[in-house]
């Protein structure tokens, strides 16, 4: 029955006593070391597809000294990617941030070269209104670091630009969009050939529930001018040979 993919959620932070429709299968996604294990529980429980990973945000607040404890728990988790992992200039404060990010990335990379997982990438750039002390483009670091590897990999709530999302493809790369409209995401969503697409929530994030996924595919089938059940069954397909389920 199920139809829709959302390839980006966090249900187990969605409010309690909800329930996701059986025609959306969420993938679950951690950020954390705390997440990853709730994360593990919720898609044992139910079946879901299931991500792990260390995000930037995490990098720059945590302690690393743990970092080889929580590589491990996401080994022994065997999920079907690694993420959300990345790089966040909104966040970094200084060079000293960047460096515990680039750290974390790297040591994800590794993990998933060694499992043999694809990746999901978080990426996002500091306001051109605030300082300066954080240069550089995410997007563009991130594939420096991330294209060597050979590693399939998706570019979730992809913010970068039409030009970027060439380099993605090109790479091998897959885009991810949630319903949140933009000029440059309809450029973006033009730009990349259907079946290099996925719809997603990042709920309850971005998304309040799973069902936002909907929204997000009816904005695939509006800009690609396609019929709103062809986005859904291209983005579901996407998302299942991307994650292997």
């Amino acid at each position: 029955m199920v139809m829709f993919v959302d390839s980006h959620a966090h249900t187990y932070d969605l409010k309690k006593g909800y329930v996701i429709p059986q025609d959306i299968l969420p993938v679950v996604v951690g950020y954390s070391n705390g997440s990853n294990r709730k994360a593990a529980l919720d898609a044992k429980a139910h079946g879901w597809p299931l991500v792990l990973g260390i995000a930037p945000q995490t990098a720059i607040r945590e302690d690393l000294s743990h970092l080889d404890e929580w590589v491990s728990f996401i080994r022994e988790s065997k999920p079907n990617a690694i993420g959300e992992i990345g790089l966040d200039y909104k966040w970094a404060k200084d060079k000293n941030d960047i460096m515990k990010e680039r750290r974390v990335l790297e040591r994800m990379v590794a993990l998933a070269k060694e499992m043999g997982l694809p990746l999901v990438i978080h990426s996002r750039n500091k306001p051109a209104e605030e300082d300066k002390d954080v240069p550089g483009n995410a997007v563009d670091d991130i594939l420096d670091m991330i294209i060597p590897s050979g590693l399939p990999f998706v570019m979730h709530f992809y913010s970068g630009s039409a030009e970027q999302a060439e380099r993605i493809v090109a790479a091998g790369g897959y885009i991810s969009v949630t319903h949140m409209r933009s000029k440059e995401r309809r450029k973006v969503i033009n730009t990349v050939p259907l079946d290099r697409l996925m719809a997603e929530t990042d709920s309850p994030f971005v998304g309040r529930t799973p069902e936002a996924v909907k929204e997000a595919v009816s904005y695939i089938a509006e800009v690609k001018g396609i019929d709103a059940k062809a986005a859904e069954e291209a983005t579901a397909a996407n998302a299942k040979r991307f994650f292997r389920f």
